[in-house]
């Protein structure tokens, strides 16, 4: 998935063979009178690209940085396309390791130099590490351990398209069990790492508010608000990686049927291991002219913004945060019924309409039922407002007792 947000680099980046440093403070005061003790919280990232886990993290770092706590970001890989939304004064440190699987002495280390009161991962393969990172320290000098379950664990230990998460879930239910507080997206995660690896019901809780829309992404929306709408009749969008657990060969098989009936055309944002194959059916279906794969982008809102109806044939989502995105703009939204985002997010089909994994059939059908159907694009925008990263830093603050 992509990020948006304006350009903010931060001014801090210590390699452990050389001193952590001091982050300077550029919190305005206000902001630091809101928390009593000035705590410091270290993310664990694996590295400064990728997904939707690698970005809520920064997000989520950004926005308590804004309320005055001290905030650092531990990585394997510095430098990459998210460094540059990192707040000024939020610290980077660079964990000396080529892989996750060597890097549980170096994160150790990184953790006793800057004794951050709470470590904070996201992902079972990071979340691993840490635990090992962590387990390593002695208990004065051991920080508080969150793990942040950001998938459906039962199908990802099978599907994720990562082959260390996949193999990490073999831990969870040992290592989960032992941190300090396990954080899900959903119910439905919470439910099943209970259910299904063994992890007590007391050590987990649901985030009711997720690090989606950022303060300049609302203000952008916002002013959108104000201007007249540009939307391509009948412009069906899909975002995410060109991997097998987004399913987009049955999006492009609902889309040659519904095309049958309904002038539209089909963009699919993102890039990944299937462009092949999904160039290949593209052109079996004779469908060129018809669907763009377009490549990633760092922009998902200039899409979303034109578009219809946002569609998701995804196999299973830890939350969809393209759905969120969605919602936010107004956009219509249609999405499969997977493990457990959608239909949370999407209140059981009232905000959107949910069919059944890889039903090529309900798929279009619903995408035509959402072209043809007035859009409550005020209704789908309040139904966001609760994503917004100071909403999810202030969740934070109040269960991790931050403040």
């Amino acid at each position: 998935m992509m990020l948006h947000g304006t350009n903010r680099k931060s001014t801090f980046h210590a390699n452990l063979a050389g001193d952590v440093g001091q982050a300077t403070d550029t919190a305005d005061a206000d902001a630091i009178e809101a928390v009593t003790s000035r705590p410091h919280v270290a993310f664990f990232i694996r590295a400064l690209h990728g997904g939707g886990a690698q970005r809520d993290a920064i997000l989520l770092a950004n926005s308590l940085f804004e309320t005055g706590i001290e905030v650092s970001i531990l990585t394997l890989v510095p430098e990459g396309r998210l460094r540059q939304f990192v707040a000024d004064g939020v610290r980077i440190v660079h964990v000396s390791a080529k892989r996750l699987a060597t890097a549980v002495i170096p994160l150790s280390n990184a953790i006793r130099q800057l004794r951050p009161t709470v470590l904070f991962s996201s992902e079972a393969a990071p979340n691993v590490a840490a635990f090992a990172a962590t387990r390593l320290l002695s208990p004065k000098t051991r920080p508080r351990l969150v793990l942040r379950e950001v998938t459906a664990p039962s199908i990802a230990k099978d599907l994720d398209p990562y082959l260390q998460n996949r193999l990490a879930f073999r831990a969870a239910g040992y290592v989960y069990s032992r941190a300090d507080r396990v954080l899900t997206l959903t119910e439905g995660a919470r439910r099943d790492l209970i259910l299904n690896f063994g992890v007590p019901a007391e050590r987990i809780s649901v985030m009711t508010s997720n690090a989606v829309i950022d303060p300049p992404t609302a203000a952008r929306l916002a002013l959108g608000k104000e201007t007249p709408e540009t939307r391509e009749k009948g412009l069906l969008v899909a975002i995410g990686r060109l991997s097998p657990e987004k399913d987009h060969l049955t999006l492009i098989e609902a889309f040659a049927d519904l095309v049958k009936r309904v002038p539209s055309r089909l963009v699919i944002v993102g890039e990944g291991p299937m462009r092949p194959t999904l160039e290949d059916i593209i052109a079996r279906l004779e469908l060129e002219d018809r669907v763009t794969l377009t490549g990633a982008t760092n922009d998902p809102f200039e899409w979303l913004l034109k578009a219809n109806v946002l569609v998701s044939s995804s196999k299973f989502e830890g939350l969809g945060n393209v759905l969120i995105e969605a919602l936010a703009c107004g956009t219509a939204v249609v999405s499969t019924d997977c493990p457990y985002g959608p239909r949370e997010v999407l209140e059981g089909g009232r905000l959107g309409g949910l069919v059944p994994v890889g039903d090529t059939k309900a798929l279009s059908t619903a995408i035509e039922l959402a072209l043809n159907t007035p859009t409550d694009r005020a209704a789908l925008r309040r139904a966001a407002e609760q994503h917004t990263t100071r909403q999810a830093a202030a969740y934070l603050i109040s269960n991790l007792e931050l403040g």
